[in-house]
């Protein structure tokens, strides 16, 4: 019986498609990272408010709980390459002509509000298309590698731009950290089509040939009855309604809680990157060896008790060490499990989910799941009435460990319950083959 061959990263890097998109995924996620600090930077600058940086990060999801839906199933047996392509080159353009506007000294928060609905919108028709568009390229167990090595690069660009995004910030601008944004989108753009489409896996022709809203409701029925992915939704609103108010106060918690600027900011990012890193170079050993309901619960209470830490900056902020040590440790913990928790999900919903299903689950998903951010700001934007940053995400973390170390207890139980079920059902199986054996005629009495 010949040996069963194991799929390594040198195995990716043969195959010219992945080498285009995992280099079009590392010159999009640098421009990301620099563009992610300026903007959120720029929005605490104009407003000095933590109520506006909230309300900015609600906005920022509110497009995709009803573009993601509709765009799945209108990504549904489209050229998925082309979207790609066009909405890369659409938010470039968006991304610039919001540049001019703060050249020209015209933008305020309401302006801003403006164009991250618009970003954000384009954003949503993209995800779905670029969910669908790697399975097409890579299949098997070469899509857990290539998922690992997208996040790896990812988490080393991240990394990279993060720790030069307050120096760029600092040295140039804000509007220059964000041309370079804009910069980026373009050259992805053109590396994606370069990427050879004609001999992927691409979906069934009657797929094809169905109409939009044939698309949209065979969608929602195969949704409905897949328990599954039901599952993998309710996952990922707990975790961002739980972690909303980091994203959310990041910025005020830096600047009001640690006493720190800009700079500080982009160092704290890189604990996160890091630990990131780290995690896409243990997924594809994990896949394997641990159960995925287990890791859910396990991870999302870790992910908590970093969020608690990230918290208590008033105690070390007249040391600058102490600061960094806990920004960047508190950081450190979040990246690593939830980037764990995110490669973990992305690999079981390519695996649970049929391939012509993909854009429309992914767009499905992606909309319940960010349902939850907007709300989640909501709230936060309620509560900075009454608490600050730091007591926020105190409270936060604490319903985090709550709420998944409920599930991992809840999940362990029920594997226990289970195995009962198992062992009982073997008992009775060995004693009705025995009753069988001892009634057939030719038993020996």
């Amino acid at each position: 019986m010949g040996e069963t061959k194991t799929v390594g990263y040198k195995d990716i890097l043969k195959i010219a498609n992945c080498r285009k998109l995992l280099f079009s995924n590392f010159i999009n996620r640098f421009g990301d990272s620099i563009d992610a600090i300026a903007f959120t930077w720029l929005v605490y600058q104009l407003t000095g408010s933590s109520t506006w940086s909230a309300i900015i990060f609600g906005l920022n999801q509110l497009p995709g709980i009803v573009v993601l839906p509709l765009a799945g199933a209108w990504v549904e047996g489209k050229n998925k390459k082309k979207i790609i392509v066009y909405t890369d080159l659409l938010r470039g353009m968006v991304i610039a002509g919001f540049v001019v506007l703060y050249y020209l000294h015209l933008v305020n928060p309401y302006i801003m509000a403006g164009f991250t609905l618009l970003i954000t919108a384009i954003e949503s028709i993209n995800e779905p298309a670029a969910s669908a568009f790697v399975p097409e390229i890579v299949q098997g167990d070469y899509y857990t590698i290539m998922q690992s090595m997208k996040m790896t690069v990812a988490q080393v660009v991240n990394l990279i731009g993060m720790a030069l995004g307050g120096v760029i910030i600092a040295a140039f601008g804000v509007g220059t950290a964000m041309l370079i944004d804009v910069a980026t989108f373009f050259i992805g753009a053109f590396i994606i089509t370069l990427i050879d489409y004609s001999k992927c896996k691409l979906q069934g022709a009657s797929i094809n040939e169905q109409d939009y809203m044939t698309k949209l409701q065979e969608g929602f029925k195969y949704i409905k009855g897949n328990t599954t992915v039901i599952y993998f939704c309710i996952l990922a609103v707990l975790l961002n309604f739980v972690l909303s108010p980091v994203s959310a106060l990041l910025t005020p918690l830096v600047s009001s809680v640690y006493m720190k600027d800009a700079d500080f900011l982009s160092i704290i990012m890189v604990g996160q990157w890091g630990g990131a890193i780290i995690a896409s170079l243990i997924l594809p050993k994990l896949v394997s060896k641990i159960s995925f309901d287990g890791a859910v619960g396990a991870l999302g209470a870790i992910a908590g008790i970093g969020v608690i830490m990230l918290s208590r900056g008033a105690l070390v902020k007249e040391s600058m060490i102490f600061s960094i040590a806990l920004g960047v440790g508190s950081m450190f913990v979040m990246g690593l499990s939830l980037s764990l928790l995110s490669g973990l999900l992305n690999v079981e919903f390519v695996k649970k989910v049929d391939s012509n299903y993909m854009a429309r689950c992914s767009g499905a998903f992606n909309a319940v799941a960010t349902a939850s951010l907007p709300i989640g700001a909501f709230l936060v934007t309620v509560v900075t009435v009454k608490l600050n940053a730091d007591s926020i995400l105190l409270y936060t973390g604490v319903l985090g460990i709550l709420i998944f170390g409920g599930i991992y207890f809840a999940k362990k139980a029920n594997m226990g319950k289970e195995k009962n079920i198992d062992a009982k059902q073997s008992i009775r199986e060995h004693q009705n083959k025995q009753e069988a054996d001892a009634s057939y005629p030719g038993a020996v009495g």
